[in-house]
């Protein structure tokens, strides 16, 4: 492979939509072993997991590993996709850049494992109610915190490119048209159109929801007798999200939704295609190709 790319995302749902977009442009699915993972990836991924101090660990954080999510590859280029959600995995981030970026070296005589591997590293993150130009600030931030030496003309633009000490660093923001919003504004659409009547019964069914049993009920023994309580705050509902999960269950039983974004066809290959905002995430792509 001549290029490696780290996708950075905020969660599970990017990675998969950003998995389908890269599939409409001819990547398939990199399916190696990790020892078999081009040189020095596949002993990253591996040191990844093994720096991880197991017995400090609660069950819960092992799904929240630093590995990639997916692995896509086309000629000879490599994505690797990761779900390292948004300010608070900041380290794993901080981790990943670090460790990539000894791999450059930064005089005449150094020697590289990769001298002649092109690395980059794609932020995707939602604009939410920052917008884009704000959200590019923050990306812009966290690399100066990591050690990147950025100019101010640097991120002023979304799926800006940038080569910073022999790495290209991108980011690009999902927003509506009024630069505010993120992945479901662009995703849910998609998948209503030609499917509208599905989604609208899964909107009716979803006005059953009741905000009094939101908060989890918790079952526990308390003075010698089992009860149950609800506790905690409450639970945040998400209707965007939860419409693709109703309506994906005619597709994909009982999947979660990274999996009815993966495969079901409410995102085809039309639809891709001519969607003004997946096309500026496959020129975005298209750029470290």
């Amino acid at each position: 492979m001549q290029k490696i790319v780290f996708v950075l995302c905020e969660g599970p749902h990017d990675v998969a939509f950003l998995y389908r977009i890269l599939k409409t442009i001819g990547f398939k699915n990199y399916t190696e072993k990790i020892k078999d993972f081009p040189p020095p990836i596949n002993d990253f991924i591996v040191s990844s997991v093994k720096q991880i101090d197991i017995n400090e660990m609660k069950l819960d954080d092992i799904r929240n590993r630093p590995i990639p999510s997916e692995a896509v590859f086309k000629d000879e280029s490599l994505f690797l996709l990761y779900s390292v959600h948004g300010d608070s995995k900041k380290p794993v981030r901080k981790g990943i850049i670090e460790k990539i970026s000894q791999w450059i070296p930064y005089d005449s005589d150094g020697i590289s494992p990769l001298e002649s591997i092109n690395l980059s590293v794609l932020y995707f993150f939602d604009a939410d109610q920052k917008g884009i130009l704000r959200r590019l600030d923050e990306v812009k931030q966290e690399l100066a915190e990591f050690g990147c030496p950025i100019s101010p003309d640097y991120f002023r633009q979304n799926g800006s490119i940038h080569i910073i000490n022999k790495i290209t660093y991108g980011a690009y923001i999902f927003a509506k048209d009024d630069d505010k919003g993120k992945l479901e504004d662009i995703l849910v659409p998609m998948m209503k159109a030609d499917n509208q009547e599905i989604f609208d019964k899964a909107t009716e069914y979803l006005q059953l929801k009741d905000d009094s049993r939101l908060k989890k009920l918790e079952i526990k023994k308390e003075n010698g007798e089992i009860t149950e309580v609800r506790t905690g705050d409450k639970m945040k509902f998400d209707l965007p999200k939860s419409e693709i999960c109703v309506a994906g269950q005619l597709q994909n039983s009982g999947k979660s939704n990274v999996v009815i974004i993966k495969d079901c066809d409410y995102l085809n290959l039309e639809k891709i295609r001519n969607s003004r905002k997946c096309q500026e995430i496959t020129e975005f792509f298209k750029k470290i190709l």
